[in-house]
């Protein structure tokens, strides 16, 4: 779909009833920008209950880990457990990081074109100020992405969940003996992490940029 055709699945349908003087925002492109502005919205309330969501697991398997890492040579599997847990929602995180900032650039980009045919471009324009150009590294407001940043600090805690699950399962035998839990725990880990990547996908998946319209049958 063009943007063209965009715009015309929006545009007012010929009645012999319709008005000339019908208000801007009761026009169904005045509607569907109201709503994607609402929605926009909602998604970014949605982003940051679900980072404090993840947040909360993460912080109690840091924590768990923790206070098991001192009896590590009793029970290791204690340590490895909360390791295992750790890297998996730390790595399902950055997932949905990742889908909730594709949901946000969606409902953007619906504001960038609704708003052309209605208000105009207000929310395209971005207003730059001597006092946020960024002249001053050090306290002047910089346009840094709060998700992208989001994304890249999920990245590191699994990162680090790695490097701790990896210490649980060490030391090797060199004697080739296998440790049937470690084997066991390795073998959930890998399978959870390959279906949350690619089970965890919309059914729906657009591979080229532009406007593509979903099907019926289709679902997120």
């Amino acid at each position: 779909m063009n943007t063209e055709e965009y715009r015309a699945r929006f545009s007012e349908p010929e009645t012999p009833s319709s008005g000339s003087a019908q208000k801007e925002s009761d026009s169904r492109a005045g509607r569907a920008l109201g709503y994607a502005l609402d929605i926009r919205k909602f998604e970014i309330e949605l982003y940051w209950k679900r980072a404090t969501y993840f947040w909360a697991f993460i912080a109690a398997a840091f924590a768990g880990y923790a206070l098991t890492y001192k009896t590590a040579d009793s029970e290791p599997w204690l340590s490895m457990l909360f390791a295992a847990l750790g890297l998996v929602f730390s790595f399902a995180w950055y997932l949905v990081n990742r889908g909730s900032k594709f949901w946000q650039s969606n409902w953007e980009r619906h504001v960038d074109l609704l708003e052309d045919i209605t208000l105009g471009p207000l929310y395209k324009i971005v207003a730059v100020t001597q006092d946020n150009s960024g002249n001053n590294p050090l306290i002047s407001p910089a346009q840094f992405s709060v998700s992208k940043i989001n994304q890249i600090l999920s990245v590191f805690v699994a990162a680090v969940w790695l490097l701790l699950f990896v210490r649980s399962l060490l030391p090797v035998s060199l004697d080739f003996s296998l440790d049937f839990y470690k084997v066991s725990t390795l073998i959930v880990v890998v399978v959870f992490l390959i279906l949350l990547y690619c089970q965890g996908k919309s059914s729906s998946q657009f591979s080229k940029a532009g406007l593509h319209e979903r099907g019926l049958e289709n679902e997120t």
